[in-house]
């Protein structure tokens, strides 16, 4: 089983930067923690977007968490990545709407 430290420093390498998504829209991830793996995954992340701070809190449980209960290879790394991003996107596009997603998340400035 993978470990929270290794979960994590495998994500940094992954997603620390800018994240785009199509049409111009993008969020810098300048800090990413693992905050938990067992009995689900929580992936805290800091981003900066048009000059505001945030942290984001996602959590993914069942299958999704799963993919780090064994060996962490590079096709899980990668599609867990995947996860992050197109999760913290739908988080940012839909946190003024979705009660759920305006939760997960805190202005920082």
């Amino acid at each position: 089983m993978a470990t929270v430290e290794l979960v994590q420093e495998r994500l940094q390498s992954e997603l620390i930067g800018i994240q785009s998504q199509g049409a111009g829209n993008s969020i810098e991830i300048l800090e990413l923690r693992v905050a938990e793996i067992q009995p689900s995954l929580v992936v805290e992340v800091d981003v900066q977007v048009g000059g505001d701070h945030w942290r984001v809190s996602l959590p993914f449980s069942g299958q999704e968490a799963s993919m780090v209960s064994g060996d962490l290879d590079d096709r899980a790394v990668s599609y867990l990545a995947m996860l992050v991003r197109t999760h913290l996107f739908e988080w940012w596009h839909t946190k003024d709407r979705e009660r759920a997603s305006k939760h997960m998340g805190r202005k920082l400035n």
